[in-house]
């Protein structure tokens, strides 16, 4: 009995040995121990590959996958990419988003702090170098409740409220003495955040002793506060490359400090705590000049396909990639076979991958429909009449992770490449672009708003860092 198991075990290596060898490449796949299916790769599909700008795209009240409220707030310098710049305007409301009893007697402001929350896992950068400094300004306008893009530009009144410089800590805590009305202040551990001081003179006149008209309730308040702006000052951020935060909104606060003495003489020491307040957006500005993305722009303008790729976050760039020969050459060579597995590999071009700009380490791939709306591929859960794709098999089995071992990505899109050479599915543009790591489901309608990770990648054929497609197919039956 053991001699029958040693051949057998011979006798299937040899196969899979043999069957290696083939050309077309044949490839045993197997789905589990008591199933190997043979199939025949295909490896040298032509893929079409261009770089173009992303869609503007909404950034009123951001969300994530947990339905926090997020911010993007950047500033920084990609020696590939240029400077990419987001800036900030925030509604601020009232303590409890109801009437602000304003102090009685005479007020002294000790401090008034503006409070940024970090989204954890969210910070994309330089740590270490960069000396950050942003700068707090009141706006002049008032944030709505109604949709901005991206390229919104905010108007706000130039005297700088609050400063700050600092270097980045998105993972430490900080230790803050917070004020207990009646009893002993206690230091507190508090989760990671930027403390901007803001004067107190400009506290003092358009908060704490402003009409109490303004200060009935959030509503009110907005109307006339109007909010904050947040921006990096370009100039005094220095020794780095910069970075990319994002604020969790909803823990966003100015925390003010004053004492309170009454006509009798009596002192009271009170924190109250304006919230930000419903309505928020950003900004977001890239500047290629002096790179090569202008010159990537221009061949995919023209059509012409590109040996690299240039993918970027913050509805900066995404690829535009097309498999010509699907539905002509490679139908007429696989005919009416069935497709065990079409898998596109992307991989990062060498050199590319520069501190603290390392490659996304996740990406997301979608389609256009044909209204030229975003649409999920079928074989990440597109969604028709209610039903999900049956060939959806999970997210992660999806792929655009990140391998940092094979320095890959890899999207399983057998279900896409099948419609494709078969014609049930027009290709009206297929896209990359940078998304969350973080984010549990594959996005696709504003992936790239959610991270600030970028790519270099390879192209089309002419590249040694080659985008491939490789399709594992089982060849009809003969008749």
């Amino acid at each position: 009995m053991k001699f029958v198991k040693t051949d057998l075990l011979t006798l299937l290596i040899s196969l899979f040995i043999l069957s290696s060898c083939k050309k077309p490449d044949a490839v045993g796949l197997a789905i589990d121990p008591s199933e190997v299916i043979n199939g025949t790769l295909l490896d040298t599909v032509s893929i079409k590959t261009a770089t173009v700008r992303d869609d503007s795209v909404v950034t009123t009240n951001l969300t994530n996958s947990s339905s926090i409220y997020i911010a993007p707030l950047a500033y920084y310098k990609d020696p590939v990419f240029g400077v990419t710049e987001a800036n900030v305007a925030m509604s601020i409301g009232t303590p409890g988003s109801i009437a602000f009893t304003k102090p009685t007697g005479t007020i002294a402001v000790d401090s008034a702090i503006l409070v940024l929350r970090y989204t954890p896992h969210s910070f994309y950068g330089d740590t270490t170098a960069t000396k950050y400094k942003l700068n707090v300004y009141q706006l002049a306008e008032q944030p709505l409740n109604q949709i901005y893009y991206n390229t919104k530009a905010w108007s706000y009144n130039p005297p700088v409220i609050g400063t700050s410089t600092f270097n980045a800590r998105p993972s430490d805590n900080v230790k803050v003495l917070q004020i207990v009305t009646g009893a002993k202040d206690t230091v507190q551990k508090l989760p990671p955040q930027i403390r901007i001081p803001i004067n107190t003179a400009f506290v003092r006149s358009n908060i704490l002793t402003t009409d109490s008209l303004k200060l009935i309730g959030t509503e009110a308040f907005k109307r006339y506060f109007k909010g904050l702006y947040l921006t990096f000052d370009k100039a005094q951020t220095t020794g780095g490359p910069g970075g990319s935060f994002y604020l969790l909104t909803d823990s966003c606060q100015l925390n003010i400090y004053y004492k309170n003495t009454s006509s009798a003489g009596v002192i009271d020491t009170v924190m109250a705590s304006f919230p930000a307040s419903g309505n928020f957006a950003s900004q977001i500005k890239h500047n290629y000049t002096g790179t090569v993305i202008p010159d990537a722009l221009i061949n995919a303008a023209a059509g012409r396909s590109s040996s690299t790729v240039y993918l970027q976050g913050l509805a900066g760039l995404r690829a535009k990639i097309a498999f010509p020969s699907l539905a002509t050459n490679v139908k007429q060579l696989i005919g009416n076979a069935s497709l065990n597995r079409a898998e596109l590999i992307i991989t990062p071009v060498a050199g590319t991958q520069i501190y603290p700009f390392l490659p996304a380490p996740r990406l997301t791939m979608y389609r256009l429909n044909v209204a030229k709306q975003r649409v999920l591929l079928p074989d990440a859960g597109f969604v028709f009449n209610g039903q999900t794709d049956h060939r959806f098999l999970s997210v992660l089995g999806f792929g655009g992770y990140y391998n940092l071992t094979k320095n890959e990505y890899h999207f399983v899109i057998t279900g896409y490449i099948q419609d494709l050479i078969s014609g049930k599915t027009i290709d009206y543009g297929t896209f990359l672009a940078p998304a969350d790591l973080y984010n549990s489901t594959i996005e696709y309608a504003t992936g790239s708003i959610q991270t600030a990770g970028r790519l270099v990648a390879g192209g089309d054929k002419t590249s040694a860092y080659k985008m491939k497609l490789n399709i594992i197919y089982t060849p009809a039956a003969v008749k």
